[in-house]
């Protein structure tokens, strides 16, 4: 089961997302191999049972949990947000890089009544070969501001603030360091739903899986000038939210069978 790729959202290279069953494609804590939990075909008319989802509880009062690689690790995005855990979404196209996120979260969606496939906000994890956080937040940083934000127009222009110091939590009381990246966008020209003023951050640390050097990564990028957008201090909280999951805090919730 998937979403057919989009025309666009904010992108002129071509918006994608793909629904899989499991939170735990594509990226986890541990490193482990992506996993696609897609059902098999059938013939029969047994309803599909997705496997169990995994609940972790939100760190910022009022706000809800994104977990993936089953509960193994989560941000907290506003009340306001829509978690899609189970959701890959990215850009492609046009013989550039595909930028692609996991463990998605959006806010927004269909919001411009030109375009019912706009959205105010956005947020995913991916990993990266990248090995020092600092370069890899910058380098995606920018990738997800100029895929996001270019529509039927010029690229936008990108002002690229310093490194700032963060932490990100293991789980087990301990942290290691991170580094944030914000980038504010202007554009200039192109499609109507376009925004004229956007955010983009990422928080980015060394991978805790010692045999796979490499960063880990949370983005969120966020329009900032319609009504009741997602500030630059709420950006801050998403991405300072991000952390491994202790075991003992994560709930196992059966799925409903899914209908024939």
């Amino acid at each position: 089961m998937s979403e057919q790729p989009r025309r666009s959202s904010g992108a002129a290279f071509g918006f994608f997302a793909v629904i899989l069953f499991g939170a735990g494609y594509f990226f986890s804590q541990q490193g482990s191999d992506a996993t696609d939990h897609t059902p098999p075909p059938s013939t029969s008319r047994t309803p599909y049972t997705p496997p169990p989802k995994v609940v972790v509880p939100a760190v910022v009062d009022g706000w809800q949990s994104v977990a993936g690689g089953e509960g193994a690790y989560a941000y907290d995005v506003p009340a306001r947000w829509t978690p899609k855990p189970g959701t890959v979404h990215g850009w492609e196209g046009e013989g550039q890089p595909k930028v692609v996120m996991s463990t998605s979260a959006f806010y927004g969606d269909g919001f411009c009544p030109a375009d019912d496939d706009s959205r105010l906000g956005g947020a995913g994890v991916k990993p990266d070969t990248q090995t020092d956080p600092a370069v890899a937040a910058e380098q995606f940083a920018t990738s997800v501001a100029n895929r996001a934000y270019t529509w039927d127009g010029p690229p936008p222009q990108l002002r690229v603030g310093p490194p700032e110091a963060a932490e990100m939590s293991l789980g087990d009381g301990k942290t290691r360091p991170a580094t944030i990246r914000l980038v504010d966008v202007t554009t200039s020209g192109g499609h109507p739903c376009l925004a004229k003023q956007a955010v983009v951050g990422v928080i980015a640390a060394s991978s805790a899986d010692t045999a796979k050097p490499g960063t880990v990564l949370l983005a969120v990028y966020a329009d900032q000038t319609a009504p009741d957008f997602t500030t630059k201090d709420e950006v801050q909280r998403i991405l300072r939210s991000y952390r491994a999951v202790p075991a003992a805090q994560r709930t196992t919730v059966p799925a409903s069978p899914l209908p024939r």
